[in-house]
């Protein structure tokens, strides 16, 4: 696989929730978090917090939708800290509680105490601090945690679906100090990044995994690292019911039964991806440089990537025999356009419905012979 970072952390669920609040020592099993180029800064942050850099970024702040693994990744950085650091505080915990413990505190007459407990860790984390929103004085405090961290050389990381300045509720001045430090955007894992977790999952439950198994189970995008993972869990179920091996016929009834999507072929996303760019197809798969057969040609590279369990090799061959390194330039290139180009947006919804058409109509003809017979 290329340019896929495995960063091993420390189970924090093999310590008790006390241990994690209060600095005990972490769990020794080690789930890797694995980030491919869709989440190149996931390695700066990790040596920024283990190095004992980040004073150059403080505070840091991890955003993305729910299940590309935020937790995953934070509470594993809480846990490596505190084993590297086992006499150091070590926080982690959801800001709600925080403001819980804010309010309990300040009807016990306990303030001093509190502050004096989450102003003196050498490591606060804090997830889902927009869950701040309702709590104006736990944000007032949260401001003043982070200035004293920021004085002391102390480090503060904190989790949101988004990026500090776009939480309506949320107090300027405390958007404001976050903002002024490391922003690390957490993508949905691309595929290369899906097979290595399926490898390293199935690794430690004893479980053969065909590679070709696993490419087409990581070929559908999956906006939650817990389904694809959940997908894994079932398949393995279902081996140990039947006796059946996991192979790639296991995936395929699988996702047949699952997904809505059908299994794509590389001949139809060509054929589709051409006619969208009024190609004939061979010219898509030449050796043409011509400007609108290569971006035609990034765009059919970018969906083989994504709906197939080909590699890059694979796919190379298929289209004039280019090697990885091109295709994956080639890929890449077209996720920038995909971010930034409307019309590249546009022309793979076109084909990505064409195929979703052709799927379906192939399915129905599976379904009409069978009858027949």
């Amino acid at each position: 696989m290329d340019q896929i970072i495995s960063i091993p952390l420390p189970d924090p669920t093999a310590a008790s929730r006390k241990d994690a609040l209060a600095g005990g020592s972490a769990g020794s099993t080690l789930l890797p978090f694995f980030a491919g180029p869709e989440n190149g800064l996931v390695e700066v942050l990790v040596g920024a917090v283990l190095d004992e850099t980040a004073g150059r970024y403080n505070p840091l702040v991890v955003v993305g939708r729910s299940g590309v693994g935020k937790s995953h990744l934070v509470r594993g950085l809480a846990a490596a800290y505190q084993a590297s650091h086992p006499q150091r505080l070590v926080i982690c915990r959801p800001a709600v509680d925080f403001a819980r413990d804010l309010a309990e505190a300040m009807d016990s007459l306990g303030l001093d105490a509190f502050r004096r407990r989450y102003r003196s860790a050498s490591l606060l984390i804090l997830e889902d601090v927009t869950r701040l929103a309702p709590h104006d004085a736990a944000q007032r405090e949260l401001l003043h945690s982070l200035d004293t961290a920021l004085e002391s050389g102390r480090h503060v990381l904190v989790t949101a679906p988004s990026p500090p300045g776009h939480w309506p509720q949320i107090a300027p001045g405390l958007q404001s100090r976050l903002e002024a430090g490391l922003c690390v955007r957490l993508a949905p894992p691309g595929p290369e990044a899906r097979v290595a977790i399926l490898r390293d999952l199935a690794a430690r439950r004893g479980l053969p995994l065909a590679e070709s198994a696993a490419r087409l189970l990581a070929a559908r995008p999956r906006d939650d690292v817990r389904e694809l993972i959940g997908a894994l869990v079932e398949l393995h179920a279902r081996r140990s019911r039947d006796g059946r091996s996991l192979d790639l016929d296991a995936v395929r009834s699988y996702l047949a039964e699952h997904d809505d999507r059908p299994v794509v072929a590389l001949s139809d996303i060509a054929a589709a991806t051409a006619r969208a760019f009024s190609l004939s197809l061979r010219q898509l798969r030449s050796r043409s440089r011509r400007r609108e057969t290569v971006a035609a040609r990034g765009v059919a590279m970018h969906l083989a990537r994504r709906l197939t369990p080909l590699s890059l090799e694979q796919i190379g061959h298929y289209f004039g025999g280019r090697d990885h390194t091109t295709v994956l330039h080639s890929c890449r290139k077209t996720e920038r356009l995909l971010r930034d180009e409307p019309s590249t947006q546009q022309v793979i919804q076109l084909v990505e419905e064409t195929l979703q058409i052709r799927g379906i109509r192939s399915e129905r003809k599976e379904q009409r012979l069978a009858v027949s017979s």
